[in-house]
């Protein structure tokens, strides 16, 4: 497997576990929805239901957008430590010749 393909299924991995937590938080908040608005007005219940499911996908996004920063940081972490040791092997070979 090369490294674009492994970093597009991470990518990918990624995207559908957002959609998964997603999907979970507005289930839980069309539950909570159901429970808790038992109000007459349709207004209202058309408005408390947009309010779930914006927050489930803001939810969502966040989530997402938040692994990615972190997957971002520790790839570059991985590239500082690679050529710090790169760097040590060419240094400890040029000084052994």
């Amino acid at each position: 497997m090369t490294t674009i393909e492994t970093a597009r299924s991470r990518g990918m991995s990624l995207a559908w576990s957002a959609v998964f937590r997603a999907v979970r938080l507005l289930i839980f908040g069309l539950i909570g929805w159901l429970w808790f608005v038992s109000a007459d007005d349709s207004a209202w219940k058309a408005v408390s239901l947009a309010a779930v499911l914006a927050l489930a996908a803001l939810a969502g996004i966040t989530w997402y957008l938040s692994r990615v920063r972190a997957e971002r940081r520790w790839r570059a972490v991985l590239d500082v430590y690679a050529a710090k040791e790169q760097a040590k092997r060419i240094y400890q070979g040029s000084d052994h010749s």
